[in-house]
């Protein structure tokens, strides 16, 4: 790789966005062009679309039946255009873990290890994939491919076990790894990229995947195919010492055309996390031009649900390409991405809905919890500080004059519809507890009334959020959000009935209100039995599943 590069060019040879269409948001082949544009008018050259089951292959119509999948015919589409605005689509699929959807049909399970895992050595398992690579090599142009195999934890241990006894987890990927490259070889790829966190976890014995003093204790001399490639993936820290050292760990296992993997971050609320994402691309993109690494890709995911408009990351994509160029002057920055974006670059991070506070490191956003915390169970309730109410109706005054923006209003509307709606639900559950407690029915009867109303706002934030849908993506998959946010408004209309019933005599008690809460934090974190915000990382109010139910137990991926 050049160092010596002219001022402000970008100094990789393939600068890639990824964008996630696997998680129930499905862009349109518009919308996907649409993206093209802007990404190549930021500098980027290549882009991914990741695809676990959304796309067509011959012979298997169950896989990604019902699931929005992509057509041949479109996939040629968006490689033709992407082609013509010198943009290479480099296909990303996954063949070996993150499956589960898959497998919910019944003859796929007969190749199911365990978990979302495939069946490793089984004959079936490799025609199922060289059918993926075959749809990949027919529809785009590109001959690099990404395989993935990331996070597949317990990759050996379920079906493969019982039928072919304990194999060391690093030679059952090993075997998989070289089968897979041979079909990508077959196929006419150059280039097959792997995730890094299962060679280098394995290979170092370390538990973490973000720890910078592994050692690489097994011999990976034949661990990697020829032509396969390693993806460093990491969208987390500040300090670029850290992604230096983790490059050079991987290097160890492979050091020839080492690919980095950062983030945008979209998947963990309704809102996206330009902000602390560009705290990270900072450090991470500076380390990939110090250690010379000559392949960068900047991706978003949608886990559990898409809630995340996908356009919504275009600060922190923006903001990546300006410091791969070499600008680093955060004024140069902003003046650079009103230009191009017809917003202020301070003005469109609003949508990252952050209630800010400098001393956390992770990201906070309670907005979707308080969204589907139960007015009556209250999962999140010991969580909701004092300030939240004053924190949402603020939120809706700096939103609201960027609603009716010409390019991005709708973001801004669905946003601004989503605080409403937390502003006023986010202390109705504590407030319905402390009511009963004292026997105030006199108050619980206005409570009852400031439920419906919040309803409506819920219905006004569900036809906002609906807009933005449609605008980016296909209408399959939307049926889960109208399941969940319609879960919200029948919830609240049972909780307003069932306090009118307990004022009037009907009912004696209410049971949830008779539960003592508990912190759904454990004794061990810092801020047990503290009002304060969940962040990211406080897994009690990460997934839907989580937040709305003790009930509910099943996890997505």
């Amino acid at each position: 790789m050049n160092c010596h590069r002219s001022e402000n060019a970008i100094p990789f040879k393939r600068f890639a966005t990824g964008v996630d269409c696997s998680r129930n948001s499905v862009m349109t082949v518009q919308a996907l062009k649409r993206w093209v544009d802007l990404i190549s008018a930021m500098g980027y050259n290549t882009m991914t679309i990741y695809t676990e089951d959304t796309y067509e292959i011959e012979g298997h119509p169950y896989f990604g039946y019902a699931r929005g999948r992509y057509t041949k015919a479109e996939l040629k589409e968006l490689n033709a255009y992407a082609k013509a605005h010198g943009v290479e689509i480099v296909p990303q699929i996954n063949t070996l873990a993150h499956l589960a959807s898959i497998f919910r049909w019944k003859h796929y399970a007969e190749i199911n290890d365990c978990a979302d895992i495939l069946l490793c050595e089984d004959e079936r398992t490799y025609e199922l994939i060289e059918a993926m690579i075959a749809t990949c090599a027919e529809c785009f142009d590109s001959r690099v491919i990404g395989v993935a195999m990331d996070e597949a934890e317990l990759l050996g241990r379920g079906k493969y076990l019982k039928v072919n006894g304990y194999t060391p987890r690093l030679e059952v990927l090993k075997r998989h790894m070289a089968r897979v490259c041979a079909i990508t070889d077959k196929y006419g790829y150059q280039t097959m990229l792997v995730s890094g966190d299962m060679p280098m976890r394995l290979a170092t014995h370390s538990s973490s995947y973000s720890d910078t003093t592994a050692v690489v204790q097994e011999d990976v001399s034949g661990l990697m195919p020829q032509n396969a490639a390693l993806m460093y993936w990491d969208y987390y820290k500040r300090d670029k010492e850290d992604y230096k050292a983790l490059i050079r760990i991987h290097k160890q296992i492979k050091a020839d055309n080492l690919w980095y993997l950062g983030g945008v971050w979209t998947w963990h609320a309704f809102n996206p996390e330009n902000y602390y994402s560009t705290r990270a691309l900072r450090n991470s993109m500076q380390a990939c031009v110090e250690e010379q690494v000559e392949n960068v890709k900047v991706c978003t995911f949608g886990d559990d649900g898409g809630e995340c408009a996908h356009f919504a990351a275009m600060a922190g994509l923006f903001y990546a390409s300006q410091i791969a160029k070499g600008i680093t002057d955060e004024d140069e920055i902003k003046k650079n991405f009103e230009q191009l974006f017809d917003i202020p670059y301070d003005a469109f991070l609003l949508l990252d809905l952050t209630q800010r506070n400098e001393s956390e490191e992770y990201c906070v956003h309670p907005t979707r919890y308080i969204l589907y915390n139960d007015p009556f169970i209250g999962l999140m309730d010991p969580t909701i500080p004092d300030c939240a109410r004053a924190d949402h109706q603020e939120l809706v005054e700096l939103l609201t004059p960027w609603c009716d923006h010409p390019r991005w209003g709708y973001l801004f509307e669905t946003m601004r519809d989503l605080c409403a709606v937390t502003a006023e639900k986010c202390d109705i559950g504590i407030r319905i507890r402390g009511a009963y407690k004292a026997g105030d029915k006199q108050k619980l009867a206005g409570l009852a009334v400031e439920l419906r109303r919040i309803r409506d706002l819920v219905k006004k934030f569900h036809k906002s959020f609906r807009r933005q849908w449609m605008t980016e993506s296909k209408p399959i998959g939307f049926e889960v959000s109208d399941a969940r946010i319609g879960g919200v408004m029948a919830r609240l209309d049972t909780c307003a009935d069932r306090l009118e019933e307990y004022v009037s005599g009907e009912l004696t008690s209410i049971d949830e209100l008779e539960l003592e809460l508990l912190d759904p934090r454990t004794p061990s974190s810092p801020a047990f039995g503290v009002k304060k915000y969940l962040n990211y990382w406080d897994r009690n109010s990460r997934y839907y599943s989580d937040i709305v139910s003790a009930c509910v137990t099943d996890k997505p991926e």
